[in-house]
């Protein structure tokens, strides 16, 4: 027996398909039809069947019930995109990142029902820049308004946990954390290496997983966090854009370096205490860079901004430092795949954050939710909640 037709509004259709960034060809793979059958869609001639609407939806990621609303949704803000590149065409971006971008909004507003029904008030973010202001200044600021203490940023790298204690810093803030892992719906770090939704309420900013090492995932942290000071709602990669861009890119690294390595943090090393610049060693940079969880580059940058390095003996360096990211890319690439299991409450820890995870699971303690929703909003199997939970409540030292 055929499927029946889809009493759908064709606009839902092409709103759903560029929404999800799916090329007609790509769609029309998915619901096994032409491309010139699914325009016709979309152009109010034909409709699909309810097998190829359910085969579209996978492929948009979008519930079914979306493609039977009366017109499209009215769809949160976009995201400024800092990604282009100085006299490029804008680029669009992938499917993969627009589902990421979706989901971190969704999840956001999801938070705000959760709140709503625990009767808990939600904090205003009320820690505000501007590009007026002295980056050195929002970055002490920062630090006092997370409670970061030098001691406690020494420990967490020594323990190989840097991004882990800033990330736990933010989220005491009612600051949403995710990250963007697994081998699904994977974003190069060409294409984002993190964005922020910059919101009163409930802000909330996105890592991209694949950035493998703890300084890199810190200062992509801090520099989003700026972007929510700053009132901006954006995706960044580190490529250039407009004068105005770069400008609000620059200062965004400013603040990020200055919470991440104040100045009297920076001065705490013997070798950094004498006055004027001077030449370091990778052996001098890599171990005060780990002492504190940031990387060489980042640690040597900031020697050039307290006037302990030059800025040519930087630019010098950071092409080596660029040929190790890459031979190391390469080598990794060229390694024979070895299988790391890794636990998976331990994954969707990482991927969805403490902060959203003990709120899911505080809605379930409270009969507000079922344990089918806590598996749904937790990307989680039933069998795995108990272990996550344990993760979720663990305090660390």
């Amino acid at each position: 027996m055929a499927s029946p037709k889809a009493l759908i509004k064709s606009e839902i259709l092409g709103w759903a398909r560029n929404r999800a960034k799916v090329t007609v060809a790509d769609a029309a793979k998915a619901a096994n039809v032409e491309p010139e059958t699914l325009e016709g869609w979309e152009a109010g001639h034909d409709t699909p069947t309810v097998s190829q609407l359910r085969n579209l939806a996978g492929k948009y990621h979008f519930p079914l019930a979306v493609f039977y609303l009366p017109k499209p949704p009215t769809d949160f803000a976009p995201l400024r995109d800092f990604r282009r590149l100085p006299n490029a065409d804008d680029r669009t971006i992938s499917a993969e990142l627009a589902l990421h971008i979706r989901n971190a909004h969704q999840r956001r507003e999801l938070a705000l029902e959760l709140h709503d029904d625990l009767g808990e008030p939600v904090r205003s973010f009320r820690l505000r820049a501007t590009l007026g202001d002295a980056p050195e200044a929002v970055g002490e600021e920062v630090r006092k308004f997370l409670g970061v203490t030098d001691a406690e940023q020494r420990k967490a790298a020594r323990e190989n946990r840097a991004f882990d204690y800033w990330r736990r810093k933010l989220e005491e803030k009612d600051i949403l954390v995710f990250v963007v892992g697994g081998p699904h719906d994977i974003v190069d770090t060409s294409e984002m290496r993190g964005f922020a939704i910059a919101r009163n309420e409930i802000p909330v900013i996105v890592i991209n997983g694949r950035d493998y090492s703890q300084g890199g995932r810190c200062y992509t942290l801090l520099h989003e966090l700026t972007h929510v000071l700053l009132g901006q709602s954006a995706l960044t990669n580190g490529d250039g854009g407009t004068a105005e861009e770069q400008k609000i890119e620059r200062f965004c690294d400013a603040v990020a370096a200055a919470a991440l390595m104040p100045r009297a943090l920076m001065l705490s090393f013997t070798q950094v205490k004498p006055t004027g610049e001077r030449k370091w060693n990778d052996d001098e940079l890599r171990t005060m860079a780990n002492a504190i969880g940031v990387s060489r580059e980042a640690f040597l940058l900031r020697l050039v901004t307290i006037r302990r390095a030059s800025w040519d003996f930087y630019m010098n360096l950071r092409k080596r430092f660029q040929g190790d990211y890459e031979a190391a890319a390469a080598a990794k690439a060229l390694a024979p795949k070895k299988e790391v299991k890794i636990k998976r409450p331990i994954l969707l820890m990482s991927w969805n954050g403490r902060g959203f995870t003990r709120l899911v699971l505080r809605s379930y303690y409270d009969q507000l939710i079922t344990l089918n929703d806590v598996s749904n909003y937790l990307g989680a199997k039933v069998k795995h909640i108990p272990a996550l939970e344990r993760a979720a409540f663990h305090t660390a030292e």
